[in-house]
């Protein structure tokens, strides 16, 4: 079945009509001319798998990874970066219209690298280890092209290993090396010196070093379970951001909702009078604690516990930074902030969609500036940072 690709949606995945009804096709830009077949048939739309490109779009390169056709990771790879920037722009703005009826224009940071930018990645085992696709099947690959050398290396040598009893592995990469973290059971006599820790079933087997990495001359532990931006070569344009939108004094207290390792609240301390952190993680909380000694932080203060319980008793201070997770804020914390009378609230979010949700019901907020932070090339995610002021 032939298709023109007329449009893409916020997904990454050409949109087309076949006899008046929407098909979706990953893997399709705008602009194409394809063959397809259909993989799933509902009442209002298909899907459709690309078979064949009839016309080439010029919106559309070569992507450079041989796997890109099959694997779930990247799904935008077939735009030039000025035209993957671009689309996600788009997107942003298309959702604060259709959702709150509002046409921004947002500020827009792009990525210092496009590729081998992660810092963290999870392999999928079964009978073999490899990357998933979009049916969550496991794709054999030689290298990931959005990982370094170095985790593409020991991924080679996991994979020499009997990884019967394996289900999945994470390697996450510190600036001072790599941390692998195993569900299952394998022998590890062959990587132990690609690592500088070893993590099988959460719990530590091997240990020559703690991970840290440095953001402007702050240094941050980093533990197996705890949450850090992935995308190494842009945090401190993300966060840079968030100081500008903030617009911080040194007579400012400021709540760090979903705090995490303490990354944001201890990378903007010095621009505050006193910096709270709340995260429900146990490992994350630890780490910040000793983020603070490492970098002789005197004025944060972090608190173990989920952000919807605690903020009833802790939410005083003039500036909120909220990073919630990409499900985004539950609607008590949501609640709370509107009673706040807080004056300023950041909002970091990596979905736009639950982003806009949340404002909508952040109803004593206006909105006032946004940017779109490219934290993710080559796929259809980015990070979206907004400042609300109280009506």
């Amino acid at each position: 079945m032939v298709v023109e690709i007329i449009d893409m949606d916020h997904l990454g995945r050409g949109i087309g009509k076949i006899d008046g009804k929407v098909i979706f096709v990953p893997k399709t830009v705008t602009g194409d001319v394809v063959r397809v077949k259909i993989v799933k048939d509902s009442k209002k739309y298909y899907i459709g798998k690309l078979d064949e490109i009839i016309k080439k779009s010029i919106l559309r390169c070569k992507e450079k990874c041989p796997y890109y056709t099959e694997c779930g990771g990247c799904n935008i790879m077939n735009l030039e970066y000025s035209e993957q920037v671009e689309f996600k722009v788009n997107k942003v703005k298309n959702i604060f219209k259709k959702y709150l009826d509002m046409d921004i224009k947002p500020n827009i940071i792009s990525s210092r690298k496009i590729y081998e930018y992660r810092n963290k990645i999870t392999y999928h085992v079964d009978k073999e280890i490899g990357l998933i696709d979009e049916d969550n099947n496991i794709i054999k690959v030689d290298k990931c092209l959005l990982v370094s050398d170095k985790v593409n290396e020991l991924y080679k040598l996991i994979s020499l290993n009997d990884l019967s009893m394996v289900k999945k592995v994470v390697i996450k990469e510190c600036d001072n090396g790599l941390i692998l973290d195993i569900d299952g059971k394998m022998d590890i006599s062959n990587i132990k010196d690609k690592c500088i820790e070893i993590y099988m079933n959460n719990e530590c087997i091997y240990h020559k070093m703690d991970g840290y990495m440095v953001l402007n001359n702050l240094k941050f532990k980093v533990s197996n379970r705890a949450f850090f931006q992935i995308n190494s070569s842009n945090i401190t344009r993300l966060y840079d951001e968030v100081i500008r939108l903030a617009n911080i004094n040194k007579n400012d207290t400021v709540i760090d909702l979903y705090s995490g390792v303490g990354s944001i609240g201890l990378y903007i301390s010095k621009y505050a009078k006193k910096v709270y952190g709340i995260e429900i993680i146990p490992e994350a909380i630890e780490d910040a604690k000793i983020n603070i000694k490492l970098n002789n932080i005197k004025n944060a203060e972090y608190i173990c516990g989920d952000v919807a319980k605690l903020i009833d008793k802790t939410i005083m201070g003039d500036i909120i930074i909220t990073d919630p997770p990409r499900v985004g804020m539950d609607k008590h914390t949501v609640k709370v902030i509107n009673e706040s009378n807080i004056d300023k609230v950041i909002y970091v979010s990596c979905d736009p969609m639950t982003l806009v949700r949340d404002l909508k019901l952040l109803d004593k907020y206006e909105l006032v500036d946004i940017s779109v932070v490219d934290m993710f090339p080559m796929t259809h995610h980015c990070e979206s940072i907004v400042l609300l002021k109280l009506k």
